[in-house]
């Protein structure tokens, strides 16, 4: 009984381990992740990553307006984005 419970955890933590030691491997290798082909990097605070958060704070505040046009919001979006060189945060 002892040894079946053993052997249970240890391939438990097998199965927990197992996915980050393959995605480690397959940077070693030099497989492409979709984590490496990223253009805008808007996780630090760097001039990038502000700029496309004061594009995202500008569109959420004016998109629950009751007289709001949402095309024009969505371009103006899509402008930002594109000023701040992320055109991929603003797909509708």
């Amino acid at each position: 009984m002892k040894k079946n419970i053993l052997l249970a955890a240890a391939l438990m933590l097998g199965g927990m381990i197992a996915p980050s030691y393959a995605f480690e491997g397959a940077a070693v290798t030099g497989l492409k992740s979709p984590v490496t082909t990223v253009t805008c990097d808007t996780r630090n605070e760097d001039e990038q990553a502000m700029c496309a958060s004061k594009c995202e704070d500008t569109f959420i505040r004016h998109k629950n307006d009751n007289m709001a046009d949402h095309e024009k919001l969505w371009s103006d979006r899509l402008a930002c984005d594109t000023k701040c060189g992320c055109p991929e945060n603003s797909k509708h």
